[in-house]
């Protein structure tokens, strides 16, 4: 795929043999290829040999969004809010509204029924009430947005303040990165766990990797980096797109020397 092809576009600018991770984070998928370039290489016509390995996890973007909504925003909508019994509120209005493609049935009328038979039951109504106020007002994509926005000003600023006017007037809310990277913790930890499991099915020891080459639309994540470049004490780090985007004549070449790689 694309990655790949950015790789191979890298080798031109290389001097000598590396073992080159890709790690390409998308909306929903994270993808990992262990590639090895070389200036002597760069002429074959065949290069299937030179993918040492290829895997993934199911945690993108969206899965990020979702869990920096989780922490930072749906407290203020009565996540985690405790019932008179003691037990908390169930979670899976809040699930759905912090997930882009479910939070038109946080609208539905068997919803916002579940949700008022539950009010009474509720220790501290505020959060509620808000999430009622939320729903009068169809607000749930407008804050998937703002959520995604955090998510991308987080990657170079400490944190980012955002106005809820929209849904109460006076509301806002901080939010940290520190806050996010916590959030985002145990996804980052499966997201090694994959590296981990793909170095040892090339028979590749963490150290003899040169490079870990960054690429996808939420790679750009500080914790995310680090997470993996920490794994790997030898690597240099090299930006996917500083090699500008990859022109489709370059793809078409990739396809017809490597194959298709999905």
């Amino acid at each position: 795929g694309e990655p790949i092809a950015a790789a191979f576009d890298y080798e031109s600018t290389i001097e000598k043999e590396e073992l080159v991770l890709i790690v390409d984070i998308g909306g929903g998928t994270s993808d990992f290829s262990l590639v090895r370039l070389s200036p002597e290489r760069r002429n074959h016509d065949n290069r299937h040999d030179d993918i040492l390995a290829t895997g993934g996890v199911h945690i993108g973007g969206t899965d990020f969004d979702k869990q920096l909504s989780l922490q930072g925003l749906m407290p203020l909508f009565g996540y985690g809010s405790r019932m008179k019994s003691g037990a908390y509120m169930p979670t899976s209005h809040h699930m759905n509204l912090a997930t882009w493609h479910t939070i038109n049935s946080v609208y539905s009328q068997k919803s916002t029924l579940a949700l008022g038979s539950m009010r009474y039951d509720i220790e501290d109504t505020g959060g509620i009430d808000r999430l009622f106020k939320l729903i009068d007002q169809r607000a749930g994509h407008w804050l998937a947005m703002e959520v995604e926005e955090t998510k991308i000003q987080l990657t170079h600023a400490d944190s980012r303040h955002v106005p809820l006017d929209r849904i109460e007037p006076g509301l806002s809310v901080e939010l940290s990165r520190a806050l996010f990277e916590s959030a985002i913790d145990n996804l980052l930890e499966r997201v090694r766990n994959s590296v981990t499991q793909l170095l040892n099915d090339a028979n590749v020891r963490v150290d003899q990797v040169d490079t870990v080459f960054f690429t996808g639309g939420s790679s750009g994540i500080p914790a995310l980096r680090n997470s993996v470049s920490a794994m790997l004490p030898n690597a240099r780090h090299v930006e996917g797109n500083i090699f500008g985007s990859i022109g489709s004549g370059l793809a078409i070449e990739a396809a017809k020397r490597y194959g298709p790689m999905d």
